[in-house]
């Protein structure tokens, strides 16, 4: 059994990890989407993750007020397009320092400009629809101007389909 968090097709192009190593172990294999994918798909996820997380810190009891209090400042500091480079392991860091020490400081990205999302990436694994792209586009500019029109403005679209992409994507705030 062997994994990575590689791209092998492009390391192959690349010329750095070998065409038949490669044909020996991909017998099966098992792709998983990152957090952030996750979090696109199906951004209540994050409070059910993060409602996890608190239980196994502090008990069935306490996790309740713990969950809110993460996900508060989850939202108000990182702001909802989070990328979430350490996937699970960094969230779970995430609950602790917030639960320890009431703020989390993520790691600087190298190459990255704060937490947006490694676009360069994610276009070129083809693995996403236009629609995914539009909706976390909108999400993004949104979670910025928290303002549906200046969205609209920027993103030079019509107000309601911004307002439905808000809305396919979990829905953001209503306002503006």
């Amino acid at each position: 059994m062997a994994a990575t968090n590689r791209d092998l097709d492009s390391e192959i192009r690349a010329g750095r990890f070998r065409e038949d190593f490669f044909y020996r172990l991909c017998g099966d294999q098992i792709v998983t989407p990152t957090l952030r994918e996750q979090l696109t798909d199906e951004p209540g996820d994050l409070a059910l993750v993060v409602g996890f997380v608190a239980r196994r810190l502090v008990g069935e009891v306490e996790a309740p007020a713990v969950a809110e209090e993460v996900l508060s400042w989850i939202r108000r500091e990182l702001g909802g397009d989070y990328a979430w480079p350490g996937n699970f392991r960094e969230l779970e860091q995430c609950v602790r320092n917030i639960l320890l020490r009431r703020e989390y400081r993520p790691r600087p990205s190298a190459g990255k400009r704060g937490n947006a999302p490694d676009w360069e990436a994610i276009l070129s694994s083809g693995s996403w629809t236009a629609e995914q792209l539009l909706t976390h586009y909108c999400r993004s500019v949104h979670a910025r101007t928290q303002n549906i029109e200046e969205t609209a403005r920027r993103l030079d679209l019509d107000r309601r389909t911004v307002r439905a992409k808000l809305a396919s994507a979990g829905g953001a705030g209503q306002r503006g």
